[in-house]
C-alpha cells in the first residue's frame, strides 16, 4: 500500500508565504511516489528516474521542528489559508508592563505551524535614529522586539506582518516583520498603525508631536512595506 506523507515544500517556501501554508500547496500528498524526509533535504523518489533532493534552509529547519501552536494563542486575523496568532507567555508586572508575547502563524489545518518571534522586554526603542518628519523606519533583529500584543498582515501574500504593543506604557511600538527574510524594522509611528492599503503597498500609521506655543497633535503618515517614509496623508489635528 502506497503511503501519503504530508511535507513542506521548501521551493514553495521561498517564493510566497501564503502558498507556503496553502494546505493544497505546501503540504502534497504523494500517493504515486515516495518521499523521504532526513535532517538536511527533502529527497523525492521519482519513479523511474533518479532521485531528486533540495537542502533545506537553517529556517526552514526549525519551521519543521516546531512546537504545536499554544492552546492559549489567540487568533489575530485570516489571510486565506494563513492564520495569526499571539500567545501571552508572561503577565505584565512592575519591570515588564506590557508582558511578554509570542508571535505564530499557522495553516487552516495546522498542517504547518511557525514561531515567528518572541518579544524581548529589555529591547530598547530605536526613537533617536528615527527623528524628523520624513524619517523612515529602522531594522532591528529578531530577538530585539519588545512588543507584540496584537499582529495583523500587512502584504497580500501573507510574507510581512505588523507587530505593536505599548511596552513604555506611553508609546505604541510597532514592527513590520519580513517572515520571508526573517527580518524586523521599527516604525518611527508612536501611536500605531491605522489602516493598510495591501493593494497599494502602504502602511498608514500615526504619530503624535508638540506645538511649538504647546498642546499636541496626532499626525497621519504612509510608509511602504520596507518601512520607507511616502508621505504625509493627514493634517495635523489637536488631542
Amino acid at each position: 500500500m502506497k503511503k501519503i506523507i504530508l511535507i513542506l515544500s521548501a521551493a514553495l517556501m521561498l517564493t510566497a508565504c501564503n502558498g507556503l501554508f496553502k494546505t493544497e500547496a505546501s503540504a502534497m500528498a504523494a500517493d504515486s511516489d515516495s518521499i523521504v524526509l532526513n535532517d538536511d533535504e527533502f529527497i523525492e523518489e521519482v519513479e523511474g528516474g533518479e532521485p531528486v533532493s533540495w537542502a533545506l534552509s537553517a529556517y526552514e529547519k526549525e519551521l519543521m521542528n516546531i512546537d504545536d501552536l499554544p492552546e492559549s494563542a489567540v487568533l489575530q486575523e485570516r489571510l486565506g489559508s494563513l492564520l495569526l496568532y499571539v500567545n501571552a507567555e508572561a503577565a505584565p508586572d512592575e519591570d515588564n508592563p506590557e508582558g511578554t508575547y509570542s508571535v505564530w502563524v499557522a495553516s487552516e489545518e495546522r498542517v504547518i505551524v511557525a514561531k515567528v518571534l518572541t518579544t524581548n522586554p529589555t529591547a530598547a526603542a530605536s526613537w533617536d535614529k528615527m527623528t524628523g518628519k520624513d524619517a523612515s523606519g529602522v531594522e532591528v533583529p529578531m530577538n530585539l522586539i519588545a512588543a507584540a500584543s496584537s499582529a495583523r498582515f500587512a502584504s497580500e501574500d501573507g510574507c510581512k506582518i505588523i507587530v505593536e504593543g505599548c511596552p513604555d506604557s506611553r508609546n505604541i511600538w510597532t514592527y513590520l516583520i519580513d517572515l520571508e527574510k526573517r527580518t524586523a524594522i521599527q516604525l518611527p509611528s508612536t501611536e500605531g498603525v491605522q489602516d493598510i492599503d495591501m493593494e497599494q503597498g502602504e502602511i498608514i500609521a500615526a504619530s503624535y508631536g508638540y506645538y511649538d506655543e504647546g498642546g499636541r497633535y496626532t499626525v497621519n503618515k504612509a510608509y511602504s512595506l520596507d518601512g520607507k517614509f511616502i508621505r504625509q496623508t493627514s493634517d495635523p489635528e489637536p488631542e
